[in-house]
């Protein structure tokens, strides 16, 4: 039997209504975040991933980096596609801007392997091409413009141009910082 997102919250915070919510504990066993990154409830795979950013926990023992990522692609896929309008869920958009913190938060850190982004391309690069039109203007609205603010993750995509349906998104992205377009979007803090 799966757990509510009720459940959840209830395992780890007092919820006082009108105030603010107070941690039960600072340690969560991994072995409950795989069961939730694993549900098919997009409220609860919202709330376990704004779990793990949540610096008064810690995951005992820690989320592999694979298992980080697979549920990250997973979670925000499904953000991209349903454009879900809950209390933990990201909309279509704000899942957009977070991959741009996310990629490039990992392309300045050097511990990452360079497949990871390969990989995160190739998925961005997927998504789309089987996209609808809306997905497709939110993707290059959200999250590819303000990656290619970035001189060196611009030339990282920059094969797109070789692709007939990825060349379409790149040139649409690009006229955001040749136009002078800037956000804080993926800068360092």
């Amino acid at each position: 039997m799966s757990e509510s997102l009720q459940e959840i919250i209830s395992k780890l915070w007092t919820t006082p209504e009108h105030a603010e919510w107070i941690p039960k504990t600072d340690t969560v066993a991994f072995s409950d975040i795989q069961r939730w990154m694993a549900s098919s409830d997009i409220e609860i795979l919202g709330f376990t991933r704004a779990l793990l950013s949540d610096r008064r926990f810690r995951i005992e023992p820690p989320v592999p980096r694979d298992d980080y990522i697979e549920f990250t692609k997973h979670y925000y896929e499904r953000c991209l596609l349903e454009d879900p309008d809950g209390d933990w869920s990201d909309s279509r958009h704000s899942a957009g801007m977070d991959l741009v913190n996310l990629f490039a938060y990992w392309w300045r850190d050097s511990s990452v392997p360079r497949p990871v982004l390969d990989d995160l391309k190739a998925w961005l690069g997927r998504l789309y091409k089987d996209g609808d039109p809306d997905l497709r203007n939110s993707m290059v609205q959200a999250t590819l413009e303000h990656l290619f603010e970035h001189e060196q993750i611009r030339k990282f995509f920059s094969d797109w141009k070789h692709d007939e349906v990825l060349a379409v998104a790149h040139e649409a992205a690009s006229e955001w910082y040749q136009g002078g377009g800037s956000s804080p979007l993926g800068k360092p803090r």
